[in-house]
């Protein structure tokens, strides 16, 4: 016997709200919009978006106090870019959390 299908949850019942972080393509593991960041075999699914992922997304979407650069432009230390260690300014991702929300 084969059981019924059953309709697809609704957005509003969901427990808690996806990061807008996955709006945006993930530059370290790949992992395509709307999708879950994984390893880099692709074989086990993060539950959060990798630090890359993230540093995108605030790059794409606030303003950076500290260095005064609009969205879309890398974050700098005086004209001089930043490692890839700490590619986006503290307050930058402040100002993210503040647009998503």
């Amino acid at each position: 016997m084969t059981q019924p299908r059953s309709a697809p949850m609704p957005a509003g019942l969901r427990t808690r709200p996806r990061h807008p972080a996955y709006d945006h393509r993930c530059p370290h593991c790949g992992a395509a919009e709307k999708a879950r960041c994984t390893t880099i075999s692709g074989r086990i699914t993060k539950p959060q978006p990798c630090p890359a992922r993230l540093a995108a997304h605030a790059t794409a979407v606030a303003v950076c106090t500290t260095c005064q650069v609009t969205p879309g432009t890398p974050c700098h230390d005086n004209g001089i870019q930043r490692p890839d260690s700490s590619p986006v300014h503290a307050a930058r991702y402040t100002e993210a959390k503040g647009t998503a929300a």
